[in-house]
C-alpha cells in the first residue's frame, strides 16, 4: 500500500488530509462551539465542563480553519498535520490506554478512538517523515 501511495503526489495527498481535517476536525469542533449539549449527545458523551469542552472545540475548529489555508499551499502548511499526529498518538497512549486498563472502556470514547486512529494513518501515510525530520545542511 506505501508503494502505491508513494506515486501519488505529495501535495494531493496533504490536500487530501486537510479536506479530512476541514470536515472531521472543524465540522465536529464548529458544532461543539455552536451547541456543545447537542454534541455530547450526538457523540454519547457524558455531561462535561463546558469550558474544558470549549477548549478541544476551539483547537478542533482552528485546525479546521488552519487546514482552509493548507489547501491554498499544502507544504508550508504540514505542521498542521504533523501537530495533530503527534497529539493524538499523545492522547491514545497517555490518556485512553491508561484510563482503559483502570477503569475499562467507555463506549462513548470508540468513536472519538476510531477518528484519531483515520487521522493517524492517514497522517502517517501522507507525511514526509524523511524530509521533516532531515537535519538541514548549513
Amino acid at each position: 500500500m506505501s508503494k502505491m501511495l508513494d506515486n501519488i503526489d505529495l501535495k494531493l495527498k496533504l490536500k487530501i488530509m486537510y479536506i479530512i481535517t476541514i470536515v472531521l476536525a472543524g465540522g465536529i469542533g464548529l458544532m461543539m462551539l455552536i451547541s456543545p449539549n447537542l454534541a455530547m449527545t450526538l457523540f454519547s458523551q457524558p455531561a462535561q465542563d463546558l469550558y474544558v469542552y470549549g477548549v478541544a472545540a476551539a483547537v478542533w475548529t482552528t485546525f479546521g480553519l488552519l487546514a482552509i489555508l493548507g489547501l491554498r499551499d499544502p507544504i508550508k502548511y504540514m505542521p498542521i498535520l504533523l501537530f495533530q499526529f503527534i497529539y493524538k498518538l499523545i492522547w491514545i497512549f497517555a490518556v485512553f490506554l491508561p484510563n482503559v486498563v483502570v477503569g475499562g472502556l467507555r463506549v462513548d470514547l470508540i468513536t472519538s478512538l476510531l477518528v484519531f486512529i483515520l487521522f493517524i494513518v492517514g497522517d502517517f501515510l501522507t507525511l514526509p517523515f524523511k524530509e521533516l525530520l532531515k537535519k538541514k545542511s548549513e
